[in-house]
């Protein structure tokens, strides 16, 4: 498992970004990996990184600084459909604040298909459930985390990949500039 490097705020700044370039490059909202809504609830905003294949990551933020996160690898043997009895694995959502988790709880959000999830209380630092894993074992976060993460030039080399020609309507001088913002 590996834990978020991006403060909460930077977080969203990057997945916000992200989204309005996925936006900027697709008319199709069931084409789009990444989406942003500023005003999910009342103070609270919610990114989605979603690769339409099975795996998504929802990342909550509160106008007070507060965030969670909560990813899903289906490939992973820590998701409940792996397991015998089908169950988040204990600890994940161990000493998360109850206030984020009512956030996971939305029907839309599938809050039983998780294979990690974070949160911060302070908007600085981010935390993990007690959750324990064998050896080798890996929750998705490896490779989810770093979708959410991008920057500028990181966004290019995958959107340069995943939308191909189609890239050129927003060019890197338009990723770089969204950004930038």
């Amino acid at each position: 498992m590996i834990k978020p490097h991006l403060t909460p705020r930077q977080l969203q700044r990057s997945m916000q970004a992200a989204a309005a370039c996925d936006a900027a490059l697709s008319d199709e909202d069931w084409l789009r990996t990444f989406f942003y809504e500023a005003h999910w609830q009342d103070g609270v905003a919610m990114a989605k990184f979603d690769n339409g294949s099975g795996d998504h990551v929802f990342v909550f933020f509160t106008d007070d600084g507060m965030a969670v996160m909560k990813g899903f690898d289906h490939e992973s043997e820590i998701s409940p459909h792996a397991r015998e009895v089908y169950a988040v694995w204990p600890g994940l959502y161990h000493g998360l604040p109850a206030r984020l988790m009512q956030l996971l709880q939305d029907e839309s959000v599938e809050h039983e298909d998780v294979t990690f999830c974070f949160w911060s209380s302070n908007g600085e630092t981010w935390q993990a459930g007690q959750a324990e894993f064998a050896e080798g074992m890996q929750d998705g976060s490896n490779w989810l985390l770093p979708m959410l993460q991008m920057d500028a030039e990181e966004f290019i080399a995958w959107a340069q990949t995943n939308y191909e020609d189609d890239f050129e309507q927003l060019g890197a001088a338009g990723v770089r500039k969204i950004f930038a913002q």
